[in-house]
């Protein structure tokens, strides 16, 4: 019974960690979640303030690096409204039309989108990207090496096709692209929850 037990244990915590390690060089920031705005379910949310904060001080401080942006979706969670995405045919900046298949990509390139219009980060600077493998309803922020382009981005994500591209090396032009979805600055005013 005893060695049945520790085996069963054993494995438990075997499942826990099957996380991989981190690669040299790379740190893991913060994480923004996007679970609030059902009806614009990639918009970054008023919650995200300091985890956007802190990636802005952290590339000012450190000009030799990079930041990965790693956006999930959770099909669980995340659900496609009838009216939208599914027989558009160019693509909506307002937030509330989001195809589902997009929903972790416009998720990453909005996070980029704020960081480099409101904080002026280097669009070069910040690598968007999903991750298909994982459930969620975030963007991690992990800054990486300077030499960080998207074939090799250290985590080994997907890169998302922005537009305009701003990561060398482009995606071929026949590739579909996604284009973010402005929002207002986040006013400092607003509580850890969301709420004004």
């Amino acid at each position: 019974m005893r060695i049945i037990l520790g085996a069963l244990l054993g494995m438990a915590f075997a499942a826990e960690g099957q996380t991989a390690p981190l690669p040299a060089g790379v740190d893991k920031v913060c994480i923004i979640q996007f679970d609030k705005d059902t009806r614009r379910p990639a918009r970054v949310e008023d919650s995200a303030l300091a985890c956007l904060e802190q990636a802005a001080r952290l590339l000012k401080a450190s000009p030799q690096r990079k930041l990965v942006l790693v956006g999930l979706a959770d099909l669980t969670k995340d659900h496609e409204a009838d009216e939208n995405g599914k027989m558009r045919e160019t693509e909506d900046t307002t937030g509330y039309d989001v195809r589902l298949e997009d929903l972790a990509a416009y998720r990453a390139l909005n996070s980029k989108w704020y960081l480099t219009r409101w904080y002026k980060i280097d669009p070069a600077r910040i690598l968007p990207t999903t991750d298909e493998s994982q459930s969620g309803q975030s963007v991690t922020f992990y800054l990486v090496p300077g030499a960080a382009d998207f074939n090799h981005n250290y985590l080994g994500t997907t890169k998302t096709n922005e537009k305009p591209c701003t990561i060398k090396p482009c995606y071929s032009p026949d590739e579909e692209t996604l284009t973010a979805q402005p929002r207002s600055r986040i006013s400092g005013s607003a509580n850890s929850d969301g709420r004004r």
